[in-house]
Order: C-alpha cells, then sequence, then structure tokens
C-alpha cells in the first residue's frame, strides 16, 4: 500500500494534485488530505501534477504487504511569492513537491 499526505497551506488551497503512478492518474489528493492507494508489489514511479506543472519524479519499490509514505506540497514559500511566473514556466517540473517519509 501507498499512502501520501499533503500540507495543509494556503498555496492552491482549493485544487487537488493529481497522483500519477507509472504513467498512469491514479486519484486525487486535496490540500490536507491523506490518500491510501493499493498498489501491486514491484517496481513504480510516482509524480504529482496540477494543470501542466508537475513534481519530481520518484521511483520507488514495494513489497508484498508493505506500506510505502509519501508526502507532498507546493514548492512555492513566502519568499518566491514575489516570482510564481518563474515557477509556471521555467520550473514548472518543480512547481510542486514529493518525498518519501
Amino acid at each position: 500500500m501507498l499512502t501520501i499526505s499533503r500540507d495543509n497551506v494556503y498555496r492552491d488551497k482549493l485544487r487537488s494534485y493529481k497522483i500519477m503512478i507509472d504513467g498512469n492518474c491514479y486519484d486525487e489528493i486535496k490540500c490536507g488530505e491523506i490518500k491510501n492507494i493499493n498498489l501491486d508489489p514491484g517496481n513504480h514511479t510516482i509524480y504529482l501534477k496540477i494543470d501542466w506543472c508537475r513534481s519530481n519524479k520518484i521511483d520507488f519499490t514495494i513489497s508484498e504487504n508493505e506500506t510505502v509514505e509519501f508526502e507532498c506540497g507546493n514548492s512555492m514559500n513566502e519568499c518566491r511569492f514575489i516570482v510564481p511566473i518563474i515557477y509556471i514556466t521555467f520550473l514548472k517540473n518543480k512547481y510542486l513537491w514529493i518525498r518519501k517519509k
């Protein structure tokens, strides 16, 4: 099983992120939400997507009866608030983040 939790912050609060696993959209995650996704054992790749922007990609392996945990959120902190145009153009593949817990 895969568990993913999302930060509960103001930015993108009203928008869901698509959970992409092995190139397919498995579900969406809302602000402050925790999702559990059943996956077959083996090698997988996960990333998040919103509009034309996405997160980093992470390769991981899951075994039978194992739970792999991830957390995610938006990459723009307070310092980057004044330059969101850079994140939706040049840094569009770093607009979101995901990491293993």
